[in-house]
């Protein structure tokens, strides 16, 4: 059996896991599931797709650097800022099309 490192482990597990919610998502698609649900599953999604880029960075860092306490620190910091940099964006763009979506319901109403 081939030995990888740990860390090209934990790499590999990152990249991974955001590829999950996909099949489930079409498999809701195709059995006509419930809207709730598929809603759940996607907003789901989309946390574990940011959670996925912060623990990819994060681990890359790690196997670049030496772990002393600076680098250390400067993880953790490059871990958070990534983390609330993508959910902040997904804040961001989610509010825009909600206020575009709002705006073109008001105007066919009328």
């Amino acid at each position: 059996m081939y030995k990888l490192p740990f860390l090209e482990c934990l790499m590999f597990g990152a990249l991974i896991s955001a590829t999950d919610p996909v099949t489930v998502l079409s498999i809701f698609q195709e059995l006509g599931t419930d809207v709730n649900l598929y809603a759940l599953v996607f907003g789901e999604s989309v946390l574990n797709d940011a959670m996925a880029i912060s623990l990819y960075r994060t681990i890359s860092l790690v196997r670049s650097n030496a772990s002393s306490g600076q680098n250390f620190f400067m993880i953790i910091v490059r871990f958070i800022e990534t983390f609330f940099g993508s959910m902040s964006a997904g804040v961001g763009v989610g509010f825009i099309s909600a206020l575009i979506s709002f705006n073109a319901m008001a105007v066919i109403l009328e």
